[in-house]
């Protein structure tokens, strides 16, 4: 039972929409499933370096100290804003062309992979998922190293398999934006989208 109730709160959290799902969505807009598949997975395992930050211990000292955990969150919030602005001013202009007509043009994939796990790894509230939430489903009395694998891997899962529908759904768009007005538009929009995240985080008053 307490399984399917952690499952169910890995569900929500990763399929609600926020800076990971946004990031996806623009990559697999802009480059299509292959290339985008390199983000999802460097935010998966940004999730998985959190969760193994939590299990060494590191994540509570982190919350224990509010200036270090304040730190990460500007950091974090800054990076956001930096890729929106890096996204509104992107050129709308076309690429080179696929024989199907497709842009071919496709940033480093590891470029991408950085971009995603930084967003991922900087997430204080990622942070405060895998500190918070963690102890609360593992039973001390059973292997830790089992039940930490379970929790982990189920929501490493669950995050990969709901960014991979949402770069699926936005790889429909990739013809659209070939077209440089609605690129244009798409830029200013993600990119709007991100500044959005950034100062949001930036401002918070939480801990």
């Amino acid at each position: 039972m307490d399984y399917l109730i952690f499952l169910g709160i890995c569900i929500v959290a990763t399929a609600s929409p926020g800076p990971a799902v946004f990031l996806s969505i623009k990559n697999g807009a802009k480059y299509g499933c292959g290339s985008a598949l390199v983000g999802v997975v460097g935010n998966v395992v940004a999730m998985l370096t959190l969760a193994s930050v939590s299990a060494a211990g590191l994540g509570a000292i982190i919350l224990a100290f509010p200036s270090l955990h304040t730190a990460i969150k500007i950091i974090g919030g800054l990076y956001l804003i930096y890729l929106g602005i890096k996204a509104w001013c992107s050129k709308s202009v076309s690429h080179a062309k696929s024989p199907e007509g497709l842009s071919i043009f496709t940033p480093k994939k590891s470029k991408l992979f950085s971009e995603s796990y930084f967003v991922g790894i900087s997430n204080p509230k990622a942070i405060a998922f895998y500190t918070a939430l963690f102890p609360q489903f593992i039973n001390s009395d059973e292997p830790i190293l089992f039940q930490f694998a379970l929790l982990a891997g189920t929501f490493a899962s669950c995050s990969f398999l709901f960014l991979m529908l949402y770069v699926l759904l936005a790889s429909k768009l990739r013809r659209h934006l070939e077209k440089e007005k609605i690129l244009a538009w798409f830029n200013r929009i993600t990119g709007g989208v991100f500044v959005g995240f950034g100062v949001a985080l930036v401002s918070s008053n939480e801990a």
